[in-house]
């Protein structure tokens, strides 16, 4: 995850932030395909449709297939970020459920430092610290209100829900990120966008629970027998 990451800022250098960004939330995809090839977990006929939805709402919100030919290869690096996040999701569901919730988040945590941590030996230390007490705070909270306590529920939900169902439920952030920049900043919302939120409430109405083999699934089991 750490090294998608490194990706992601990569592609930011040179393509616009909405293009990687539509880019990155073909993420469930990357699951489907992931968790099918590594832990048998064949998507349903439903995941598989609620994916070309996101697919659709993705390109028509960003449009990718406008960037230059020259940057074909860049594009190509930024989905190192989708891949990662949909195999994260993978070993979430089929190989950490039987970890404790705080565990698994330090696990992933430790992963994404080390992946990043030649960008950070390289990096001025002066661009790394914040300037001010204000700063320091804004940090905290962000550490508080959207990590740790976001991720302390979605990895105690995702093993109970399977790796294709929590790709496609976790991809509301597309209209929620819209969202945010209307109530919040005063972003108008266009058509393109509203096509797009549409299309991502659609796949996630579509999907439905189903038992997965995840690692919680085959304890119930015995546990019953």
């Amino acid at each position: 995850m750490g090294l998608g990451w490194i990706g992601y800022v990569t592609a930011l250098k040179t393509l616009p932030a909405s293009t990687v960004g539509v880019l990155y939330m073909t993420y469930p995809v990357f699951t489907l395909i992931i968790a099918w090839a590594l832990f048998a977990d064949t998507p349903t006929r439903r995941a598989f449709l609620a994916s070309g939805l996101i697919i659709l709402a993705a390109i028509i919100a960003g449009s990718p297939a406008s960037v230059p030919f020259e940057h074909i290869p860049t594009l190509l690096i930024s989905l190192a970020a989708p891949f990662g996040f949909g195999f994260g999701i993978s070993v979430l569901v089929h190989r950490l459920s039987r970890i404790a919730p705080l565990a698994r988040i330090a696990s992933v945590s430790l992963g994404s430092v080390l992946g990043l941590l030649p960008l950070m030996l390289s990096a001025d230390v002066s661009t790394l610290l914040p300037d001010g007490q204000s700063d320091w705070v804004l940090i905290i909270g962000i550490g508080l209100v959207t990590a740790l306590v976001p991720q302390l529920v979605y990895t105690i939900c995702s093993p109970l829900i399977g790796a294709s169902q929590t790709a496609v439920v976790g991809s509301i952030e597309l209209p929620t990120m819209f969202a945010v920049g209307f109530f919040a900043f005063g972003e108008a919302i266009t058509t393109a966008q509203a096509i797009a939120c549409a299309l991502v409430l659609g796949a996630i109405a579509i999907t439905r629970s189903r038992v997965t083999r995840t690692v919680t699934t085959v304890i119930a089991k015995e546990e019953k027998t």
